[in-house]
């Protein structure tokens, strides 16, 4: 489709296709935004290609689409990136190296672009204590080769913070119209059981991702100084039970809970990394996933984003579950 004017607001999004970029492409239009997409030639852009935003074919790896892509963007959110591989060494190349390329691209193509949106993660930053989440001066620990090529990425960004503004986000876990990875909860539910690893109670933050998308718009329309960090989410702390109990109400469904010992999930996280090694491909539970599994908790205070972006969470649980549950049917998911 043709792309539609906007007075000056131009944004270039990578990783558009997916869960988070897709819903950010949506909000930015209805922000006025002028968008335009990088895509991979093998991602599937149909839902995009209705929309008024320029598509433009080409990877993290393809200098001369990125340079194609940039021309006029004077916000960037980078959202592209994997959350699954079959080894260190192909997280790093897409998560870390794919954000330098981008960087050093648009360093020399974009005139001082407004904001550099870079969409980093929790894992980043590793698990926290049970009696305190994370805050953004707490140092970096992370456990999964994930969340190291996460935050090898940061540094990429962090190198750029002089020549043109950057800033940092760090999601919790995401939830909302669109994802793919939690729906397996709601897929337990609706079938009368939640599956978990171990007997002891894990807590985490939860973000919805209509929330997640204002706090990208909020970043990138920011004057904050460049090289900031923040995290994002609500600042209630959830238990897989809690989660569970709203699920089940959304989808008028009773549930058992049934627990697996660790060493059961250390088990399948070897067959994981032994059938990738064996066949190069890439499986949902591996060591690497599980590791981050059995941390027991995986909390952040978002106090810093509430203060210096104005980012106000409005989904809170209950509607934000019924949100994701209608969703899920229309598509004929649950």
């Amino acid at each position: 489709m043709v792309q539609r004017e906007s007075d000056g607001k131009t944004a270039l999004v990578t990783g558009a296709t997916g869960f988070i970029g897709g819903n950010l492409v949506h909000a930015l239009l209805q922000k006025g935004y002028s968008v335009t997409c990088l895509v991979r030639d093998c991602s599937d852009t149909r839902l995009l290609q209705k929309l008024p935003v320029r598509l433009v074919p080409g990877s993290l790896e393809d200098s001369t689409s990125i340079r194609n892509a940039a021309k006029g963007a004077r916000v960037i959110f980078h959202i592209a990136g994997l959350t699954k591989a079959p080894n260190r060494d192909k997280f790093f190349l897409v998560n870390r190296k794919g954000t330098s390329t981008l960087l050093e691209i648009l360093s020399e193509t974009v005139p001082r672009p407004v904001r550099f949106v870079h969409t980093s993660s929790l894992a980043a930053a590793g698990p926290s204590a049970l009696d305190r989440p994370l805050t953004e001066e707490d140092t970096p620990k992370p456990v999964s080769w994930y969340g190291e090529s996460k935050l090898a990425a940061e540094e990429e960004v962090r190198k750029y913070a002089n020549a043109f503004p950057v800033t940092i986000l760090r999601p919790s876990a995401v939830y909302g119209p669109g994802d793919m990875d939690i729906y397996v909860i709601f897929k337990m539910i609706q079938r009368g059981c939640l599956v978990t690893p171990g007997r002891f109670t894990r807590q985490f933050s939860l973000i919805h991702v209509g929330d997640l998308v204002d706090a990208f718009i909020k970043a990138g329309e920011s004057t904050i100084p460049s090289g900031e960090v923040f995290f994002i989410s609500r600042p209630e702390i959830h238990t897989w039970e809690e989660v569970g109990r709203e699920i089940a109400r959304a989808l008028e469904k009773k549930f058992r809970r049934f627990f697996f010992p660790k060493w059961l999930a250390l088990t399948a996280g070897a067959a994981g990394d032994f059938y990738s090694l064996l066949t190069g491909n890439t499986v949902v539970l591996n060591m690497q996933k599980v590791r981050e599994l059995l941390q027991p908790s995986w909390t952040c205070n978002s106090f810093k984003a509430r203060s210096v972006l104005g980012f106000n969470p409005a989904i809170e649980l209950k509607s934000g579950v019924s949100d994701t549950v209608q969703w899920y049917r229309q598509q004929g998911y649950l």
